[in-house]
């Protein structure tokens, strides 16, 4: 009951200062500035194409390692993987709630045999 007791102003000045910008080190040197990745939300030809010629040389595909190999969302990988295996560079093996499993149509022509 009553909850987490807050933190008094001398408290609250000290941790300001702590999380503080750094300053720069020295003249004409910038400190290194962490840049977020930049993550592709659409599916383009070129991607489209280049996951194609990648993926075929893979045991089997799933959209986390599209994602994370062509540094995609999760989605976007999903819409590549159901784009190629209606074109019928893939074949859809296993599909769950959660993900679906692709291989290649002789990858799964070995596995049946």
């Amino acid at each position: 009951m009553g909850g987490k007791k807050k933190p008094t102003l001398s408290q609250l000045a000290k941790r300001q200062e702590k999380q503080a910008p750094a300053k720069p080190t020295a003249k004409g040197k910038k400190a290194a500035e962490e840049r977020p990745t930049v993550r592709a939300s659409l599916v383009d030809p070129k991607l489209l194409n280049d996951v194609e010629k990648e993926v075929v040389k893979w045991e089997y595909v799933t959209p986390y390692l599209v994602a994370t190999r062509f540094n995609t969302k999760i989605s976007v990988a999903y819409q590549i993987l159901r784009t190629l295996a209606n074109k019928g560079a893939l074949v859809l093996v296993s599909k769950g709630h959660r993900t679906e499993v692709y291989t290649t149509p002789d990858r799964l022509k070995q596995i049946a045999a």
